[in-house]
């Protein structure tokens, strides 16, 4: 499995593939976005892909998987999300059960 990876450096944004020197970009975004580009490069190649992108206190904000088409018809598939949205809902969850 290869692994993307979106991480703070210095002012910027880095994504990184496997070690490798990293590309940086001004924005989190378009390091993000650049980071699934990538995946589905690679998960079209055959790869299966890991993205994971933190934010700028090393909290993981968020895990996707890509993996590679299942035939010569298909694209690669991107899944996966937010860790912190997933966080607040278990938060909710757990909030309305104690308040009922």
């Amino acid at each position: 499995m290869r692994t993307v990876v979106v991480e703070p450096f210095g002012d910027v944004w880095a994504v990184r593939v496997d070690d490798v020197e990293p590309q940086l970009f001004g924005r989190g975004r378009a390091a993000e976005d650049v980071a699934k580009t990538v995946a589905e490069r690679l998960a079209a190649a055959g790869d299966h892909v890991e993205i994971h992108l933190f934010l700028r206190n090393g909290q993981k904000a968020a895990r996707f998987v890509c993996l590679p088409p299942l035939s010569a018809e298909d694209s690669p598939l991107l899944i996966g999300g937010s860790l912190l949205a997933q966080a607040a809902a278990n938060v909710d969850d757990t909030d309305q059960r104690v308040n009922a």
